[in-house]
């Protein structure tokens, strides 16, 4: 039953994800080509987040619009091949009508899925991009004194110099990292990649709780907003993301967790982009 129903929910999400309700419309007049990709779970997380993002590389490397969609990872998760394959050529579709060349990624699952299925396009993550670039003025050493350890995203195992990047920016912003036993580009899944292959809730929490206790710290810092979310599983740390240290307050938003505000959180983020 709950198999079911979980299964139901990831549906219906990615049903929500392709509405026009949920997605960035903008037209490129102005020749733009670089955009940022925010992913759904960052957009859901904090919709003041993407537009901050925005201004940021738009100030650090020139011109750059938000092209908000979904990568349809959980359907390829799950199994749904035809439909993942039709959302993802919709992506590439939608990347083509706006002359995008470069494309920055705060999800390391959209990362990974565009780099693998959009292979005529420079996609980046975010994060070796802020590290060469330089923080916002007044973030450096802005968090002295503070000791958390890193949920490192398992999507970037292939890709080292993102996790090197991360432990860069935190020693810039002042933190003292003390790394899991087993992290970087070895690290274990958040639980969510459990939930999405299996269905299985209670195997994905029982993840998260376990790889939540690995922490020596009671801080811990992800840069993918779904780990973020899992590591914040009962509530026995302080889970934060890596843009609440640099856009934020430095302490884990509210109000976002519950589907029907998740939901509401991208379509006020679509509907900022798309004024």
């Amino acid at each position: 039953m709950m198999k079911s129903l979980f299964q139901a929910y990831i549906r219906l999400d990615q049903y929500l994800a392709a509405s026009p309700l949920l997605r960035s419309s903008f037209r490129n007049r102005g020749g733009v080509k670089t955009v940022f990709f925010p992913g759904c779970s960052l957009a859901a997380y904090n919709p003041d987040y993407v537009l901050k993002i925005r201004d940021f590389i738009s100030g650090k490397v020139g011109e750059c619009e938000v092209f908000m969609a979904c990568c349809a990872k959980p359907l390829k998760l799950m199994g749904i091949e035809r439909v993942f394959n039709k959302r993802i050529d919709a992506v590439r579709r939608g990347l083509d009508a706006i002359n995008a060349e470069t494309v920055i990624t705060a999800c390391q699952n959209c990362f990974k899925i565009l780099r693998k299925y959009d292979t005529g396009r420079n996609i980046i993550s975010l994060w070796p991009l802020v590290y060469e670039v330089g923080l916002p003025d007044g973030c450096e050493g802005r968090y002295s004194g503070m000791h958390a350890s890193i949920q490192d995203s398992c999507a970037m195992n292939d890709f080292p110099e993102v996790a090197e990047a991360v432990r860069k920016i935190l020693k810039r912003l002042g933190v003292t990292v003390h790394d899991m036993k087993v992290s970087g580009c070895k690290a274990k899944c958040c639980g969510g990649i459990a939930m999405l292959k299996t269905g299985d809730v209670k195997l994905g929490r029982d993840c998260m709780m376990r790889r939540a206790d690995e922490s020596p710290c009671e801080i811990i810092v992800s840069y993918c907003a779904s780990c973020r979310s899992a590591m914040a599983v009962n509530n026995a740390h302080k889970s934060l993301h890596l843009a609440d240290l640099i856009w934020g307050s430095g302490e884990p938003c509210t109000g976002y967790s519950s589907f029907i505000n998740n939901i509401l959180n991208r379509y006020r983020t679509a509907r900022m982009i798309n004024k």
